[in-house]
């Protein structure tokens, strides 16, 4: 009778559980009983008032107004469960589209970038070996990163940081 009152708002604990990081499964096992045992006190009592015989006690104390009173108000008695008045639920759940849309994007970007290395890891699989590769094939292949001394001579060790238009040499100079 007391779940009907909070099935629609059942927590998927085992989907939940799925998506925590192992370093949070501590705090997750703390979140889950603590909304557990909010749970279990919500059961512990009955979805409906509690029956009074008011006729017990008119037979008891007479017929006193108060008691015809007590009856009505009672009888007019209505705990109505929360509702969401600053429509929450809704804006949650707007976010939840737009995130999800997102992450759709993020994912076919990722999935795009997946592509492209698998496509350069192709090309470098149809490369000769690095011992069989001389610096004419290297230049040929790989063009923008290979020492040319004609275009774009660099000093000794050519490692970008140690050239003079680097702009860590600036201080140097």
């Amino acid at each position: 009778m007391a779940a009907r009152r909070i099935s629609k708002t059942a927590v998927d604990w085992a989907a939940f559980a799925e998506r925590v990081p192992a370093g949070q499964k501590e705090v997750y096992r703390s979140f889950k009983a603590k909304a557990e045992s909010y749970v279990n006190r919500i059961h512990q009592y009955p979805e409906n008032l509690p029956k009074i015989d008011f006729a017990f006690y008119k037979s008891r104390l007479g017929s006193l107004p108060m008691i015809d009173q007590f009856e009505k108000s009672y009888g007019s008695l209505e705990i109505k469960y929360p509702q969401d008045k600053n429509n929450l639920i809704k804006a949650i759940e707007a976010e939840r589209e737009a995130a999800e849309a997102q992450s759709k994007q993020y994912i076919t970007g990722l999935q795009k970038d997946i592509e492209a290395a698998k496509a350069l890891v192709d090309r470098l699989d149809k490369l000769p070996p690095p011992e069989e590769m001389t610096m004419e094939m290297y230049s040929y292949y790989f063009p923008d990163q290979a020492l040319d001394p004609v275009s774009r001579p660099t000093f000794y060790p050519h490692t970008p940081e140690t050239q003079p238009d680097h702009p860590d040499m600036k201080f140097i100079n």
